[in-house]
């Protein structure tokens, strides 16, 4: 149950209130300011999820960096338009990101289903040498290459609405930032399933070492399918806002 209510105030506080809050106040108080503090409680949310979480492994780094990062490129920007061409910017950094993960045979997405795993008690070292097994490598390889896939979708279409609507673009920025989120955690949750079988399937031998921990803690009950797409939300929630 707490995930679910993690889940909608992801929601809210990623999606309807900076959409709500833009819609509202870009009259009375301008457009740029509107777009900085629509973003607020979401920083705020943020910063109170990473102290919940205590742990500063790949994943809290990442989504630290993206999230001071995000906002200091925010404050520079100096005006509403300029903030959305940053966001186009910003996404090309990410877009290089992930795709130097690939070529140095390090996908993120690995290093961050690790990180999911150790936090449900999953033995860290077993789980990595299971996961860069070849089959398995492959599939965090692909929902890499999907991150990229995504960064490149936003910006082309980000930079032509900015050049057609100018500031006007911001809520279809929103949207379609929020949008593309929430396929790709249904997307990384698809890929998780597809691990699950393949890490089930590994030789004999590592079978007998790890086959009682992973029976128990691969267990795709419902409670940790929501646990890992909330997770998963939650995690591309920071890269532009």
């Amino acid at each position: 149950m707490r995930v679910n209510l993690l889940l909608v105030a992801d929601l809210m506080l990623f999606f309807l209130f900076p959409l709500a809050f833009w819609e509202v106040s870009r009259e009375v108080i301008g457009e740029y300011p509107a777009m900085l503090l629509s973003t607020l409680p979401g920083i705020l949310y943020s910063l109170y999820r990473f102290n919940q979480n205590g742990r500063l492994n790949y994943t809290g780094i990442f989504v630290l960096t993206n999230l001071f990062a995000g906002l200091l490129v925010d404050l520079l920007s100096g005006s509403a338009l300029q903030l959305l061409w940053n966001n186009v910017l910003y996404s090309a950094g990410l877009f290089l990101i992930y795709a130097a993960s690939l070529a140095a045979g390090k996908p993120l997405h690995l290093y961050f289903t690790l990180d999911l795993m150790e936090m449900r008690g999953h033995e860290r070292s077993i789980t990595k040498e299971l996961f860069f097994e070849k089959k398995t490598f492959k599939l965090f390889k692909l929902i890499t290459f999907a991150y990229c896939m995504n960064e490149a979708l936003y910006m082309l279409c980000l930079t032509h609405w900015i050049k057609h609507y100018g500031v006007e673009a911001y809520r279809l920025d929103i949207v379609l930032d929020k949008s593309l989120e929430i396929i790709l955690s249904g997307a990384s949750l698809i890929v998780f399933f597809f691990i699950y079988q393949t890490v089930d399937q590994v030789s004999p031998v590592k079978k007998l070492t790890v086959v009682k921990a992973s029976r128990k803690l691969l267990s795709l009950s419902g409670s940790w399918i929501s646990f890992y797409l909330e997770q998963a939300y939650f995690y591309f929630s920071h890269h532009r806002r």
